[in-house]
């Protein structure tokens, strides 16, 4: 009696956390497709640290800001290193499309060719979303499946909470 109470409780509790799985997207593919993007140009901050430092707090609080102000303002990242750990030093750049910071001075400018992007477009919750090793593997298998130029710079547009693009191209500039 009690194994079968037990085992009902498991599938019950397995069949929960599979349709909460679903409904927050974590079974959607990853959509990956080659774009013409022209130009990339962003403007926004560059930081070099451990995740703990409070200007990398700051500079995110900046660019949400400025996505705040301007309607159709995306948040866009550029890992250049990853941490591995809270106290690891990352490099990341935390921008937005500089059409929309023409006043703002404390901003640097960075300008890619996009004309041969490879887009990555994930719709699912934060909590569910692939990983990005996942998603940069999807953008490289991508490339080659088509003859393409395999992407060496990812750049992430988060659109909303639920909605990412990853951006692959090829890094022909020295940030």
């Amino acid at each position: 009696m009690k194994k079968t109470a037990i085992g009902v409780i498991l599938v019950f509790a397995l069949a929960l956390g599979l349709s909460l799985f679903y409904l927050m997207g974590g079974f959607n593919d990853i959509e990956v497709n080659q774009e013409n993007l022209g130009q990339i140009e962003l403007s926004g901050v560059h930081f070099q640290g451990t995740p703990m430092d409070e200007s990398l707090k700051n500079a995110f609080l900046t660019i949400e800001d400025l996505t705040k102000e301007n309607k159709g303002a995306k948040l866009h990242t550029i890992y250049f290193q990853e941490p591995a750990g809270k106290r690891d030093t990352m490099e990341v750049f935390v921008g937005i499309e500089s059409k929309w910071t023409k006043n703002q001075e404390n901003l640097i400018y960075l300008e890619f060719d996009g004309s041969a992007a490879i887009v990555a477009e994930i719709k699912s919750h934060r909590f569910v979303m692939p990983g990005p090793e996942k998603v940069k593997d999807e953008i490289r298998e991508f490339a080659k499946n088509n003859q393409m130029e395999e992407p060496d710079l990812f750049i992430d547009q988060i659109i909303d909470s639920d909605l990412v693009r990853v951006i692959g191209i090829k890094n022909n500039t020295n940030p």
